[in-house]
């Protein structure tokens, strides 16, 4: 049921030192003199949809777990504290992996965190670009003989075709972004 917005409730707002009233499109119905009396003491309706959480849920069974919060204007949140790795098969390693953004979202990109140990480390090539960002440890890229070492808090752009190794000295976790976000649809060699 629909709550009712009154010249009285504008007023009692206003009182209270609020300038902004809460009134989701849909939810609720705004009386005329409530209109009139918000214009009057330069008090604003909010009229955004409410964000309702959605419970936690997997993103992908083996592409991990996090608790999702969707807006209905598309913004997409992820509650960072919620992040569960699962198994990326795709390595051949025990490399863990979320994807926290995807396709399905209607985003361009994808988005995620993988991790993993110096016994874990293994060769990729990228039919996508992606740019990374270490989270902890220290990132190894290896191309063409060349080993470039990543500290946390450094950014690495990695453009479509490299065929890198994807190393550590100890372990290291890592926040992705690949565009295009359907790159998983692709084989990999």
């Amino acid at each position: 049921m629909k709550r009712l917005i009154t010249a009285e409730r504008v007023a009692a707002e206003f009182a209270a030192g609020q300038r902004r009233v809460a009134a989701p499109r849909g939810e609720v119905i705004i009386t005329p003199a409530a209109w009139t009396r918000a214009f009057e003491l330069g008090v604003i309706f909010d009229q955004a949809p409410t964000a309702k959480p959605t419970v936690p849920q997997p993103v992908a069974e083996q592409q991990g777990h996090c608790e999702r919060v969707v807006d209905p204007s598309g913004v997409v949140l992820v509650r960072g504290d919620s992040v569960q790795l699962a198994p990326f098969p795709a390595s051949g390693t025990k490399v863990g992996v979320a994807d926290l953004i995807t396709g399905r979202d209607g985003s361009p990109m994808t988005a995620g965190i993988m991790a993993w140990s110096h016994a874990d480390s293994f060769p990729w090539t990228l039919d996508y670009d992606e740019v990374d960002l270490v989270l902890e440890g220290v990132l190894h890229l290896s191309i063409d003989g060349r080993t470039l070492e990543a500290k946390v808090g450094d950014v690495v752009s990695i453009p479509r075709g490299s065929k890198v190794h994807f190393g550590t000295p100890w372990r290291t976790k890592v926040y992705f972004v690949t565009y295009p976000a359907d790159w998983a649809a692709k084989p990999q060699r």
